[in-house]
């Protein structure tokens, strides 16, 4: 641990040379990651539904339409699951080393090739191309991981990151 209280990481664009874990059982442990993250994220949308709902319930019962019932609940689950990938996709890490909660857990970090941290920007493109990335229910994604030579997803290859296990 450095004293920023973050892995220290040793890394070089030459996989070869790293003194990081880039090897294949990265890729497991990066599904696994993201599968974590996504039921985070849908657990605390799910409790705003829940929370919603019966306060849409109680609305109803002072007279609103039951409409509410439905509307409130649903878009305020909706907005939850937007703002919780925003905040596990970009902020979370930036603010963390290059980790979200789950890659915390596995030992996981975001870099650059160069062995620097992201920039936001890096972090927001990541997150946006996710929407290709998660294709097909991530497929295309894990398909690309396994693949590459890196192990990258495309929005690693146009940001010029990697995922590594930080050993």
């Amino acid at each position: 641990m450095s004293t920023s209280g973050r892995p220290s990481v040793s890394f070089a664009a030459d996989l070869g040379t790293s003194e990081v874990d880039t090897s294949r059982t990265v890729i497991g442990r990066r599904y696994l990651q993201y599968v974590i993250d996504q039921v985070l994220s849908f657990v605390l949308a799910l409790l705003v539904f829940l929370a919603c709902f019966g306060f849409a319930v109680l609305s109803t019962e002072f007279g609103a339409r039951g409409k509410v019932l439905f509307i409130v609940p649903f878009a305020a689950w909706i907005l939850t699951l937007i703002a919780t990938n925003l905040w596990f996709g970009i902020w979370y890490p930036r603010s963390m080393g290059g980790a979200t909660p789950a890659m915390r857990w596995l030992g996981l970090r975001i870099v650059t090739l160069q062995g620097g941290e992201p920039s936001l920007r890096d972090y927001f493109l990541r997150w946006l191309l996710m929407v290709v990335d998660g294709l097909f229910l991530g497929l295309l994604g894990a398909v690309l991981i396994a693949v590459t030579p890196r192990n990258q997803r495309l929005g690693d290859m146009v940001t010029g990151t990697v995922v590594v296990r930080v050993t």
